[in-house]
């Protein structure tokens, strides 16, 4: 069975695409026959936007359209940036986009759409194309004040709903500029204070970060073992 891993906010705009890249690099550095999939966007700009990003650190594979089958301009909840163009959604769609990859990638990385239970099209949230899919989850968000709440409640959530969460990985969004790690009040002291603190609670499931900026996630984690883990 193909490998894959299926990449989930708490929010929007928590840094996955970021987390996305850094782990196709890796995969990519390691050998492996990488697949892409953000199977529905919103907010895409005239330069490709964050599909584009992903095809572009997993080494081209394919052709954008591969990548990303349905794009949308408008910064909506994706039914409704289709809807504001005259179009809707092909739920069919969001499952065959992945499956094509399948068979021709060692492991397929899959970017959803928001948070884990943000809506897809108006009957399928994230987690419903995660569960239908089979892939285990890498549950991702900003590493600033609230990380530590935010993040248990989906890996609670998550976990409660059978999903298996193979990492939990902070992403530094923001710039913590030059502050003083050491003011505990600083950014930087607040995202290492979470990574530590839900490395902690949530061990042994690994827990990383992926510093603003950085191409590469700390510490380095078996990503294709952790793609393994949700396999029957």
């Amino acid at each position: 069975m193909t490998r894959g891993l299926f990449l989930c906010g708490t929010d929007t705009d928590v840094g996955k695409t970021a987390v996305a890249e850094s782990i196709l690099r890796e995969l990519v550095r390691g050998g492996v026959a990488v697949g892409v999939c953000k199977p529905v966007a919103s907010g895409v700009t005239a330069d490709g936007g964050d599909p584009y990003r992903l095809w572009l650190a997993a080494g081209q594979p394919g052709t954008l359209a591969d990548v990303c089958p349905q794009s949308f301009a408008a910064p909506l909840a994706p039914a409704r940036a289709a809807a504001a163009e005259g179009r809707c959604i092909d739920e069919a769609l969001l499952v065959s986009a992945v499956e094509a990859w399948r068979g021709r990638s060692g492991c397929v990385v899959v970017e959803g759409a928001g948070g884990l239970y943000s809506p897809l099209s108006p009957r399928m949230l994230n987690a419903d194309l995660a569960r239908t899919l089979g892939f285990p989850l890498v549950v991702c968000d900003d590493a600033r004040l609230g990380a530590i709440g935010r993040t248990l409640a989906v890996v609670t959530a998550a976990r409660s709903q059978g999903h298996q969460v193979a990492a939990v990985v902070l992403s530094e969004v923001s710039d913590p500029g030059s502050a003083d790690a050491d003011d505990p009040q600083s950014p930087a002291a607040i995202a290492l204070s979470a990574v530590e603190d839900l490395a902690e609670r949530l061990a042994p499931l690994p827990v990383a970060f992926l510093r603003h900026g950085a191409e590469r996630i700390e510490p380095a984690l078996d990503w294709m073992g952790l793609a393994g883990c949700g396999l029957m």
